[in-house]
């Protein structure tokens, strides 16, 4: 197989570099807590001095592009030797350099976070790791009442579960950098479009998760200011898209302060339910992007595609780059509504309507009324086809 310049894969270690790949597989996923990359090198007709370039090791940071681009900045954790009279292989693999401090445990005195909005809880428990959080948009401002850790608890475990009543997305991107991500506004970076650039697309349509309304119920400390009824019935709800009665009924996961925080809260569970509507895996050609420069999980994407009725802005979650001697070289762009990871930008394209968000939020106390009962119209026997072919 030949390898075009930008098709080149290259891990760096310390100043000594090596590219001769039998397969590449690079991984950005930008809601998760680190990139992943896996590559292969098996004897050809290589000269022996290739192979002494390869000594790279577990435990070894390394820098690995793609092209002339940076993919990831990260760290070896698996090499796998294996060999015979006739062949000789070698297998590494490892992940971002935020797998660090998203395994780690936090190691804090108190472990009290009481006052403090997510930005500085988060700023504060990356601090030990040497890690500064990236800030993606306008972070909710509403500070935690009274908020702690469990002892030793994991990192991303511990940001993960406060980001989600917040409305916040954690991610990782392939500079190293721990991502917090909230509600901002993207450009569309590149078009994905059927019959030009798209080589396989599979999508799916599903209602499966919607509902009719998402209630929240909530719970402040009681004090002088908040106690009885006026504390313990917060309620908060967002319409969903269900056409028939079907709520969806959750408890805050901590106390709130204001009903503000609880219509977040409804608002956000409308959103991680609502926003698996549309997904698509679509596969490209190479590693760059028309424009130029890799294709980028957090991008945000025309995709016009008529078979699969796709004709909107999508946002890129996970973007996947292979390279091997059947299938040559691919990007495979896993994609979602851009609302799902925040994105409020302007992202119709052409004449496509963007898919809408649930309802506004809305404080009510009451639950919603269940509709009159309605029939479900049957076609006339005239109607129906007769043929049985």
């Amino acid at each position: 197989m030949t390898i075009k310049p930008e098709e080149t894969a290259t891990i760096v270690v310390a100043g000594r570099r090596f590219y001769d790949w039998e397969s590449v597989f690079v991984q950005h996923r930008w809601t998760e807590a680190f990139p992943l990359f896996r590559f292969t090198a098996a004897e050809r007709d290589r000269p022996a001095t290739l192979w002494e370039k390869l000594q790279f090791k577990p435990g070894d940071e390394c820098a690995i592009y793609l092209g002339r681009f940076l993919a990831i900045s990260g760290v070896i954790l698996v090499r796998q030797t294996s060999y015979d009279a006739n062949a000789h292989g070698v297998m590494l693999q490892g992940v971002g350099m935020t797998w660090y401090a998203t395994r780690g445990s936090i190691i804090d005195e108190k472990s009290s976070f009481d006052g403090m909005t997510f930005e500085q809880v988060a700023r504060k428990v990356l601090a030990p790791f040497g890690i500064n959080p990236e800030v993606v948009g306008t972070l909710n401002p509403i500070p935690f009442e009274k908020l702690q850790c469990e002892p030793g608890e994991n990192l991303w475990n511990f940001l993960e579960r406060i980001a989600r009543p917040k409305g916040i997305v954690l991610g990782s991107d392939h500079l190293g950098n721990l991502l917090l991500i909230d509600n901002h506004n993207s450009l569309v970076a590149a078009e994905l479009v059927e019959g030009d650039n798209i080589l396989k697309c599979q999508a799916t349509i599903s209602k499966e998760a919607m509902h009719s309304n998402y209630l929240v119920n909530g719970q402040p400390p009681q004090d002088d200011s908040q106690h009885g009824r006026q504390a313990t019935e917060m309620r908060a709800q967002i319409a969903g898209t269900a056409k028939r009665y079907s709520p969806l009924l959750t408890n805050a996961e901590q106390p709130v302060k204001t009903m503000a925080e609880l219509q977040d809260r409804a608002k956000n569970e409308a959103v991680w339910h609502e926003g698996t509507e549309i997904r698509a895996t679509i596969t490209v050609q190479g590693w760059m992007m028309p424009g130029g420069g890799l294709w980028r999980a957090g991008a945000l994407v025309a995709v016009q595609s008529p078979m699969a009725m796709l004709n909107m802005g999508m946002k890129i979650e996970t973007a996947t780059f292979t390279q091997d001697n059947s299938s040559g070289t691919l990007t495979t762009l896993e994609l979602v509504v851009p609302w799902l990871l925040k994105d409020k930008g302007d992202y119709r394209v052409g004449r496509g309507v963007a898919v809408p968000e649930p309802g506004d939020a809305k404080s009510d106390t009451k639950p919603p009324e269940t509709p009159p009962a309605a029939k479900v119209a049957e076609p006339y026997p005239d109607d129906l086809s007769t043929d049985t072919r």
